[in-house]
């Protein structure tokens, strides 16, 4: 699989558990420099694991690693960093109300004088952005870009802290299919200037189209490495499962019956008075499935938000079941789902969970009202609480919960 090239990284036998769960066992993997090399597997499969051990957040139970020939242990991510190693989370590490610029520079300051730490960084980073195709603008705030550039802020803190090894940890996961397009250019461009790169993923179509080679583990091991160019879906499939796969899946004509969801003339402004939805309508009928398709910030979100009840209409208005939606009869989150409609965000970790509380601890909701503008809030109990003395310390809101 290396053709004589020389190894960025080799493993041997790397071993890890947590408790009674063999996450790692005794992984042998050998990266060439210069290349993209993909590792996939099927969620539980020890993937991220591995590639947390190589960046330093975990310690392996056994085994060795080399980084360009040398003796690899690092300690830390500091240790890995040093190295030349960076990496891109699935879930991004940014300070989402500081600006592109404060991001890369947090943590990789030449000195105590920040503003000289910035200016120098600029200079640096015009640089890797023209010959990488990484642009984005430096001041805007992080917070309010959209997810693919900030990926993109991602792969610029790593390669300004000198990464030669750059581990993306299923960097498609959160991407428009024009925007995974556009990463692979990037990618492309990396490899082509002898940056060796892991790729992290479940996406056969994708790993088949921008890797050299790829490393298979199933349940914690290592069952297979492969050149791209000799492997294809059906065998990668087979590998990952440990069984034979079918790709297609023989499917009847939908009989759609009548229409739930009947949607009019929709029409949203966000908070910085720009127009988000513009008179948008139709209709989704019970039995069938409906796309809505467009690139990151063309209004898809917002869209998904008033049916969901998180943000209401100015103008328009929806039809869901026989209830009616518009601006002056609008429904909470809360009596949206009474209605039967459940709503998967497309950030599961800032919208969907509350991530500090027990699995099994009991959810409630937190309505609170500010202005006239009704926000709902899904908390566990003792932070339902907290929430209620801030609403009622600050005199300017009112707040109902429930278990």
């Amino acid at each position: 699989m290396t053709h004589g090239q020389p190894i960025a990284i080799e493993l041997k036998q790397i071993d890890k558990r947590f408790g009674a769960v063999h996450a790692n066992k005794y992984i042998d993997l050998k990266v060439p420099q210069g290349t993209i090399h993909g590792i996939i597997g099927e969620n539980g499969a020890g993937k991220s694991t591995l590639m947390s051990i190589i960046y330093g957040f975990y310690h392996a139970d056994a085994g060795e690693m080399t980084v360009n020939g040398e003796r690899y242990k690092p300690a830390n991510s500091q240790e890995a960093i040093k190295a030349g190693i960076g990496m891109v989370h699935q879930h991004f590490m940014l300070v989402e109300t500081f600006t592109v610029l404060e991001n890369i520079v947090l943590g990789a300051e030449d000195g105590w004088k920040l503003q000289e730490s910035l200016g120098k960084a600029k200079k640096k980073l015009k640089a890797l952005a023209e010959d990488y195709g990484l642009e984005v603008p430096l001041d805007a705030i992080v917070g309010e870009l959209p997810v693919g550039l900030q990926q993109r802020v991602e792969i610029l803190k790593a390669l300004y802290r000198g990464a030669k090894i750059l581990i993306l940890d299923e960097p498609t996961g959160v991407l428009t299919p024009q925007e995974a397009d556009h990463l692979f250019k990037i990618l492309d461009k990396l490899r082509q200037q002898g940056t060796t790169i892991m790729i992290i993923t479940h996406k056969l179509r994708e790993v088949l189209a921008i890797t050299d080679n790829i490393s298979v583990m199933r349940q914690g091991a290592m069952v297979e490495h492969v050149v791209t160019a000799d492997t294809n879906k059906e065998q990668l499939a087979e590998l990952m499962v440990g069984r034979k796969v079918r790709l297609k899946v023989d499917k009847s004509e939908a009989t759609p019956k009548k229409e739930l969801i009947k949607v009019d003339s929709l029409q949203y402004f966000d908070d910085a008075g720009v127009e988000r939805v513009k008179s948008v309508s139709f209709g989704v009928r019970q039995g069938e499935v409906v796309g809505i398709a467009g690139v990151s910030g063309n209004g898809q979100s917002e869209i998904l938000a008033l049916l969901s009840g998180i943000i209401q209409p100015y103008s328009g208005n929806i039809n869901i079941n026989g209830s009616h939606i518009d601006k002056d009869t609008a429904l909470d989150p809360q009596q949206v789902r009474a209605i039967g409609v459940g709503h998967i965000p497309e950030d599961r970790h800032k919208q969907g969970l509350s991530t500090s509380s027990k699995r099994k601890r009991p959810i409630s909701s937190a309505t609170i009202t500010c202005r006239n503008t009704t926000k709902v809030f899904y908390k566990t109990s003792r932070q339902s609480k907290r929430a209620v003395r801030r609403a009622w310390i600050s005199g300017m809101c009112a707040l109902t919960t429930r278990l």
